[in-house]
């Protein structure tokens, strides 16, 4: 037997081979995300992904009792706490380690009130808000506050998130 020309013959059918593959239809693109509308979801789950204490800024998802995305909220009540640190030394110790400032910012859209700016973002479920006009410093010594906490809680029809205290997540 010619091993050469079977080699040749073996090469141009692999090479044949492999270009009809790449004619084939590329793959079906993934399907969109199932999600449910907040006023359509019985539970609200939230998950805090960033918070920068000092501007107020901060990111979140919703997700109800069976992981599914919760699009279209706008109903909220936002609390930010800011405290002293607590190892820093006072002329007042039980003082300075008991106060704290808090923010609030609400948000009724029947009525059409609302306090800083919540935006859905492109992945759904996910959201974005702003405190535009947070400002530590006029409520208390510039710098005193130095820790952060958030109280988020999301409205819908059927229910509402629960509102706790969160810290910032760590990194």
């Amino acid at each position: 037997m010619n091993y050469k020309l079977f080699g040749v013959l073996l090469a141009g059918t692999l090479l044949t081979t492999a270009c009809s593959d790449s004619d084939s239809t590329p793959p079906p693109p993934p399907p969109e995300p199932v999600t449910v509308d907040i006023d359509q979801a019985a539970t609200i789950g939230l998950k805090l992904a960033t918070f920068d204490g000092v501007s107020g800024a901060l990111s979140f998802s919703l997700s109800d009792a069976d992981e599914l995305a919760i699009t279209n909220a706008k109903d909220y009540r936002i609390v930010y706490f800011g405290f002293p640190d607590h190892d820093e030394k006072s002329s007042k110790p039980k003082a300075w380690k008991r106060w704290h400032l808090s923010k609030s910012y609400l948000c009724d859209s029947e009525a059409n009130e609302c306090e800083g700016l919540l935006t859905e973002t492109e992945t759904k479920g996910t959201y974005t808000f702003e405190a535009p006009d947070l400002d530590w410093d006029s409520d208390a010594t510039p710098g005193a506050v130095q820790k952060y906490k958030v109280a988020i809680e999301i409205k819908g029809a059927l229910s509402s998130s629960e509102l706790e205290l969160l810290p910032p997540p760590s990194v």
